[in-house]
C-alpha cells in the first residue's frame, strides 16, 4: 500500500486543521493509501495509528518561538535583534528538521505528502522552507491546503522576512497542487501570487451517525447527566477554542438576553480551552460571564469564582458529537474563521445555529441554508428569531431537517473522496 504524510505543526487535537487532517487522512485510506503523521506536537494519539514526531517541527518550540519574535515583533525585541541572527537562525533549524524528515523517508517510502496549513502561515518559518527543499529534492507529489494565509492576518503584515514569506508562504513549484477552504482564499491567492487553487470545502462523515453512541436519547441523557443538566434546562454549545477571535462575548450577550425572556436555566458549554496566548481574553470571559450570572461550563478545571461549573476531564468521558447530541443550540459569533466546521457539525446534528456573519461564511449561506445571522450585535430581533426556534418544536424540525439535507448533500464524505482521487491521478 503507498503511503501518504499529513503534515503539519500540530496534529492530533480538536482545532480545525488537526480535525480536519484526520477526515483527510480517512479518504486517504479509503482510496488505498496509508496515513503517516509528522508533526511537532501531538495533543492526542490514540486514533493515529503511524506517527513521528519531530519537535523542531512545533510552533511552540523554544527556537521557533524565538524565531517567530525576531521575525515578527520588531518594535519590541529591536534592542536585542543584532545580537540575534535571523536568517542564520533559521538556517540551522531549517537543516535539522530536513535530517530528521530525510531519516523518516529513508525509514518509509513515502509517495504523497498531505501538507495542512504549514506553507500557508509562517508559525514555523523553517518548516516552511524546509518541506520546500523536501519536496523539490525528493520529488515528491505534495497536496497543501491552505486554511489561511499570513497576509490575512495583521500579526504577520510587520515583518522583516518578507522575501521568505514571498517565496515559501506558499511556494510555486510544479509538484505542489494547492486546496482553498473557500473562494474568498482562492481568489486572494490568485490575485497575490498568480497560483491557481482547487476550492474543496471541509466536510462532515455522516456515516459517523449511524453509531449507536450517537443516539439522540442516549447523549442527550448521559451528557446532562454528567453535567448535572436537568432535561428542561437548555443547553448552548459554543464548540470553539478560547480565543478572541471566536467573539465568545457574544454568546454570552444572547445567553443574558434570552435568560430574560424564558423561565428555563441556561447553560453555555465552551468546549475548547485557552490558548497560550489568549489568557487575558479568556480572564476576560470569565469576568463577564460571572457579572452577568451566566451558567457557564468549561471544558476541564480552572480556578475561578463560584458562578463557573467546573468540569473535570469531560472529554475522557464524551466526545464533541455526544455534545452537539445533547445540546439545544450552537453558537458561532466569530469574526474570522478559514471554514467554520460548526455551522456543518450543528447542520448534520439538526441543531440550529447563531452565527456572526463573518466573510467566508457566504460560501455556506448561499447553498439555502437557515441560519440565525447576526452582524456583530446581539440584537432583539436576533433573540425573538433563537426564541422561536427554541420554543416551536415543529419549526425547529423544519428549519434544521433543511439544513441537514443540504449539508448532507455538499459536504459529505462522498463529496471529499471524488474530489481527492481526482488530484492523486
Amino acid at each position: 500500500m503507498d503511503k501518504i504524510a499529513i503534515i503539519s505543526t500540530r496534529l492530533g487535537g480538536i482545532d480545525g486543521v488537526s480535525i480536519e487532517a484526520d477526515k483527510w487522512a480517512e479518504t486517504f485510506l479509503s482510496l488505498g493509501l496509508l496515513p503517516i503523521y509528522i508533526a511537532g506536537d501531538f495533543v492526542k494519539t490514540n486514533n493515529i495509528k503511524k506517527y513521528y514526531l519531530i519537535e523542531e517541527m512545533d510552533f511552540y518550540h523554544p527556537e521557533i518561538s524565538k524565531i517567530k519574535n525576531y521575525a515578527f515583533n520588531l518594535e519590541k525585541f529591536k534592542d536585542s535583534y543584532k545580537s540575534f541572527n535571523l536568517i542564520d537562525r533559521i538556517e540551522v533549524i531549517k537543516n535539522a528538521i530536513k535530517k530528521k524528515f530525510n531519516q523518516i523517508l529513508a525509514e518509509d517510502n513515502i509517495k504523497y505528502f498531505s501538507v495542512e496549513n504549514a506553507l500557508s502561515i509562517p508559525l514555523n518559518i523553517p518548516l516552511g522552507i524546509a518541506l520546500n527543499d523536501i519536496i523539490s529534492e525528493h520529488g515528491i507529489k505534495t497536496i497543501t491546503r491552505h486554511h489561511d494565509f499570513y497576509w490575512e492576518r495583521d500579526e504577520f503584515l510587520n515583518n522583516n522576512v518578507s522575501a521568505i514569506l514571498e517565496k515559501y508562504f506558499p511556494p510555486d513549484i510544479n509538484l505542489i497542487k494547492h486546496v482553498v477552504i473557500n473562494s474568498q482564499a482562492k481568489e486572494s491567492l490568485f490575485k497575490r501570487k498568480k497560483i491557481k487553487a482547487e476550492h474543496i470545502p471541509n466536510i462532515f462523515n455522516f456515516k459517523i451517525l449511524d453509531n449507536p453512541k450517537y443516539d439522540y436519547a442516549s447523549s442527550i441523557n448521559k451528557a446532562r447527566d454528567f453535567l448535572g443538566i436537568d432535561r428542561r434546562d437548555l443547553l448552548f454549545l459554543q464548540p470553539t477554542r478560547i480565543i478572541g477571535r471566536k467573539n465568545i462575548e457574544r454568546s454570552i450577550y444572547l445567553v443574558e438576553k434570552l435568560s430574560k425572556k424564558i423561565n428555563r436555566k441556561i447553560f453555555l458549554f465552551i468546549s475548547g480551552s485557552p490558548e497560550k496566548q489568549e489568557m487575558d481574553y479568556f480572564n476576560k470571559i470569565i469576568e463577564i460571564a460571572a457579572k452577568k450570572n451566566i451558567n457557564l461550563i468549561l471544558s476541564n478545571n480552572y480556578k475561578f469564582g463560584n458562578k463557573i461549573i467546573r468540569v473535570k476531564k469531560f472529554f475522557k468521558n464524551f466526545d464533541i458529537y455526544e455534545l452537539y447530541n445533547a445540546c439545544d443550540l450552537v453558537t458561532l459569533p466569530s469574526d474570522i474563521e478559514g471554514f467554520g466546521n460548526p455551522v456543518i457539525e450543528a447542520a448534520a446534528f439538526k441543531k440550529p445555529l447563531f452565527v456572526n456573519n463573518y466573510p467566508v461564511l457566504k460560501d455556506i449561506i448561499e447553498k439555502g441554508f437557515k441560519f440565525i445571522v447576526i452582524d456583530k450585535v446581539v440584537n432583539e430581533d436576533c433573540v425573538k428569531k433563537v426564541l422561536k426556534l427554541l420554543l416551536d418544536k415543529k419549526y425547529r424540525e423544519k428549519i434544521t431537517n433543511i439544513n441537514y439535507e443540504i449539508a448532507k448533500k455538499f459536504y459529505s464524505f462522498e463529496f471529499l473522496v471524488k474530489k481527492l482521487k481526482a488530484f492523486l491521478n
